[in-house]
């Protein structure tokens, strides 16, 4: 009886150690603190899309690439914060593929072992981070010479207006800005076979008073 009460102690706590780890291996890599998610995307999502980026250079695929419509390149006046605006090749919107069937349910486990046959089975049944992401997502990148980062976003959306922090941020550089898009096509957070990431287009702004 004691052994089985020790059990009923040790269940939540390996429970928690094991969904800690699991967090901590699907958290962003460093220095990505700083990304603006929008949309349904998630952070493994953006995780996937930077390894595939690491691994091969996006391909130059224009009907399946993002490609900026708003603003056009030239001036921006720094007091009005403007709508970044773009729309992907059809032939990007790739179908996802069709659930698996459903398998017949395994035998339940016995009463007692039931909540330790739960806990401790497959990590994704946590959703520790929300839904899986799929769709397709844009990776928009702002820099200027001196700042290769002084805005990033990773949404499902196709437009992204600035926060009044962010910004401030941009128009502080006090340079001429570049406006960079990728995108991919994502399915439960992984890159989908043929879905990317495709090189969008860069497009260089100024800002004025």
């Amino acid at each position: 009886m004691k052994n089985l009460f020790h059990l009923a102690i040790l269940i939540p706590l390996a429970s928690a150690s094991l969904y800690a780890c699991h967090d901590e291996e699907e958290s962003v890599p460093a220095g990505y603190e700083d990304v603006v998610y929008g949309g349904t995307t998630t952070d493994e999502a953006l995780a996937a899309f930077l390894t595939a980026v690491e691994a091969n250079p996006p391909a130059n695929v224009p009907s399946q690439a993002p490609a900026l419509l708003s603003p056009p390149a030239g001036a921006l006046s720094a007091a009005t914060i403007p709508t970044f605006s773009w729309a992907v090749g059809a032939s990007s919107r790739l179908t996802p593929p069709a659930p698996p069937s459903l398998l017949p349910a395994e035998p339940r486990a016995e009463p007692f072992l039931a909540p330790l046959a739960a806990l401790l089975g497959p990590v994704r049944a946590a959703h520790a981070h929300g839904t899986p992401f799929t769709g397709y997502a844009t990776w928009l990148v702002v820099s200027s010479d001196a700042d290769p980062k002084l805005a990033r976003v990773f949404t499902s959306e196709t437009s992204w207006k600035p926060s009044d922090s962010i910004w401030t941020r941009i128009t502080g550089a006090k340079a001429p800005i570049t406006v960079e898009l990728q995108g991919a096509q994502l399915v439960d957070n992984r890159i989908d076979m043929d879905g990317g990431p495709f090189q969008g287009n860069k497009t260089t702004f100024t800002i004025t008073p």
